[in-house]
């Protein structure tokens, strides 16, 4: 089989017994050979086995059994314009965007050793990733994608849970300040855990805090971290969304301001705001800001770090972001939109609609939402100046995107 394209997923595409074929480990440009894992009337999944031609953009995988970085056998280069290709391709075929400007792949990590974040499992005797598709745990006692401190409390927690093994799978969260250069992690899980965090920290002295217990209620050592973002010190607890590492926030941030144009008068809406990335930021470009995020633990170390950085004009809601739309009546010139994958939920697009700001700019972490919810707001009367895919997760196919819409009226 000949693959002629590459899916969103990151899967190659190719044709077979007159059904599109999805395959795992296929680039564009190779003759291959797929075994089939799963069949339906119009397309078929499966994985290569065998590559009889192979494009100039292989490059020999560094772990070719970690599942979680499955374009590590993709030249770095050709991984930065096969994502621009799925975003382009998706925005044509679900929003009708033709002729609008796409940039090229903005890269502003790291290839390797970038992520100051993590969510792994355990079984209590491995730590790692799931297969795909599965429970199982896939051991990870070294992740090139990791920051390298978080490389070193990973590798030290095998030997705290050795000691005494955990029976329940739970979750491993790990978070680094690259500010400060410490560490924190949470345990989450129904064992009690405080015994495996005090010997976690006893083998890594760089592991200021572990939280455990329910909602990680319970603090062993510092409970929060901080990192400073455009002069702005944020308190973050490992459950907190933030940007992998600084250079993507600093590089989105710079995205959005330039998106916005903002000139100091304007009523901004930061919406799913997290613990205030975007809004603590522009408050000193905007005249007022108001952030909306469900995530109750987010909102808090918002508040906290605008207490902390003396920043008043604004003001964070807990709670769903249509619900919040939908109390807001006075005016409002711009909005700053970062949802989660599912993109935005069609009754918050409808009150965007009903407030028509100025400039809306959409941070996605998804193609397809992205493009689903721009036909939406461009039928209603916004115009799309610009995208700009951004490549935050090298080694993976994810696609982070900026876009910038203007009203123009229908």
């Amino acid at each position: 089989m000949v693959i002629d394209g590459i899916a969103q997923g990151g899967e190659g595409v190719g044709r077979w017994d007159e059904r599109v074929v999805f395959a795992g480990g296929g680039l564009p440009g190779e003759h291959v050979r797929v075994v089939l894992r799963e069949r339906r009337v119009n397309y078929a999944r499966g994985d290569v086995v065998d590559i009889l031609n192979a494009s100039p953009d292989r490059i020999p995988p560094r772990d070719p059994y970690a599942g979680h970085m499955p374009w590590q056998h993709i030249a770095y280069d050709a991984q930065l314009r096969y994502k621009r290709q799925i975003l382009i391709e998706q925005l044509a075929k679900i929003a009708g965007l033709r002729d609008i400007p796409v940039d090229q792949t903005l890269a502003v990590s790291a290839p390797w050793g970038y992520r100051t974040t993590a969510r792994l499992h355990s079984d209590g005797l491995i730590v790692g990733y799931h297969v795909a598709s599965s429970n199982a745990i896939q051991p990870a006692t070294i992740d090139p994608l990791l920051y390298p401190a978080l490389n070193n409390a990973l590798a030290a927690l095998p030997g705290a849970l050795a000691i005494e093994p955990v029976h329940e799978l739970f979750e491993v969260l790990l978070r680094v300040s690259e500010t400060d250069g410490y560490t924190l992690a949470g345990l989450d899980g129904r064992d009690d855990l405080r015994l495996t965090a005090a010997r976690w920290r006893a083998r890594c002295q760089a592991l200021a805090g572990v939280l455990v217990g329910p909602q990680l209620s319970i603090a062993m050592g510092a409970d929060r971290l901080t990192e400073d973002l455009d002069g702005i010190t944020f308190l973050l607890r490992p459950t907190t969304f933030f940007q992998v590492n600084l250079a993507a926030a600093r590089a989105l941030l710079g995205l959005v301001q330039e998106g916005l144009a903002l000139q100091g008068t304007e009523r901004l809406l930061d919406l799913f705001c997290g613990a205030g990335a975007f809004a603590l930021p522009l408050a000193a470009r905007a005249a007022s800001v108001i952030g909306v995020e469900a995530g109750g633990g987010a909102v808090e170390d918002a508040i906290a770090a605008a207490e902390l950085n003396g920043i008043t004009n604004v003001e964070f809601w807990a709670g769903h972001v249509e619900q919040a739309l939908a109390e807001v009546e006075d005016r409002v010139d711009a909005v700053v939109l970062v949802p989660p994958r599912r993109g935005c939920h069609p009754s918050a697009l409808d009150e965007l609609l009903r407030l028509q700001p100025r400039r809306i700019v959409y941070v996605s972490c998804q193609p397809a939402t992205l493009a689903r919810d721009l036909r939406v707001l461009v039928e209603g009367g916004y115009a799309v100046l610009r995208v700009t895919p951004v490549d935050l997760f090298p080694q993976t196919p994810h696609i982070e995107s900026v876009t910038v819409l203007e009203y123009r009226g229908i």
